[in-house]
């Protein structure tokens, strides 16, 4: 069933079939299918199966080296094509799930559906991390509510919403946007740690795949993201500190939002950034939040 919207959503999947399965649920339930935008890596049978109704742009699983520039040389021109059809683009990854905070009373789409456009829109980064002393369910039907221990981190409060003419940096981290406008109820949920059994799973696909890019570049030399390599690997003590770290049960980020203001300042080449300082504390989500990455 199509659904009209004025919002489109892109990413780009190779074989991860938990994250994908939730990212169509979640972004085609508040968008519809039909707006969602998929880039399959090798289009792969598996992609098509779980994105039904999706729109599936495939490009082939040429190995290279240059991987991570051509993923997003490759969504920013597609982005930059659907801004002629739609007033918002949602550029993020498979594993990434942008949220309104419930207390709202709005979701993704009923706020997106009134957002002014001609701006870029900053989501706040937190990473959602499994605390397996304490966290025993499972998320095979969601991950908020099972999970609710989050990481400030301020590499993924991304520039993720594009209303206007602005090219993402690589690694959708920085943009072409002199303003950072970051509603306070906006928030990028990363979920790299959000089950170690699945964290264990992924990266061990990421370390075959570097592999791979390493044997086409001859020389060893891939430019990728540096978490995926192999070398010196322990899952278990990166799960172990995660419980060891103190919890703050308050949600307040307001003097994270200070420091982001307050150090906003351009980076070179046209993009715009903010100081990222590291956070010890964990924060527990408030229960309100439960679900809120379902629809």
């Amino acid at each position: 069933m199509k659904v009209d919207s004025n919002t489109a959503v892109v990413t780009i999947c190779r074989d991860d079939a938990y994250f994908l399965t939730r990212f169509v649920q979640y972004y085609g339930g508040l968008f519809g299918r039909n707006n969602l935008y998929i880039i399959s890596h090798g289009d792969e049978p598996l992609v098509r199966e779980l994105a039904q109704g999706c729109n599936i742009f495939p490009v082939p699983a040429i190995e290279t080296s240059q991987f991570t520039m051509l993923h997003w040389r490759t969504k920013n021109h597609l982005k930059n094509a659907l801004r002629q059809w739609y007033k918002h683009v949602l550029v993020c990854d498979v594993d990434e799930f942008v949220v309104v905070d419930p207390a709202t009373g709005m979701n993704l789409r009923t706020w997106l559906d009134d957002a002014p456009g001609r701006t870029v829109y900053t989501a706040m980064g937190l990473e959602i991390v499994h605390l397996r002393d304490r966290e025993k369910d499972d998320i095979g039907g969601g991950i908020l509510g099972p999970r609710r221990h989050a990481q400030v981190a301020l590499h993924y409060a991304k520039p993720c919403i594009v209303s206007r003419p602005a090219k993402i940096g690589r690694g959708g981290h920085y943009a072409e946007y002199e303003k950072l406008n970051m509603p306070d109820f906006l928030y990028m949920f990363h979920m790299k740690y959000c089950d170690y059994g699945l964290y264990v799973e992924t990266l061990n696909r990421r370390n075959a795949f570097i592999e791979k890019q390493k044997q086409v570049a001859g020389d060893g030399t891939v430019r990728t993201n540096p978490k995926w390599f192999a070398d010196g690997r322990d899952d278990d003590a990166v799960f172990s500190a995660f419980e060891r770290r103190p919890v703050v049960e308050s949600f307040d980020l307001s003097h994270v939002r200070e420091i982001m203001h307050s150090t906003w300042e351009q980076r070179g080449d046209g993009l715009w950034h903010f100081h990222r300082p590291e956070y010890d504390e964990l924060y527990m989500l408030p229960v309100r939040f439960g679900g809120a990455d379902c629809a």
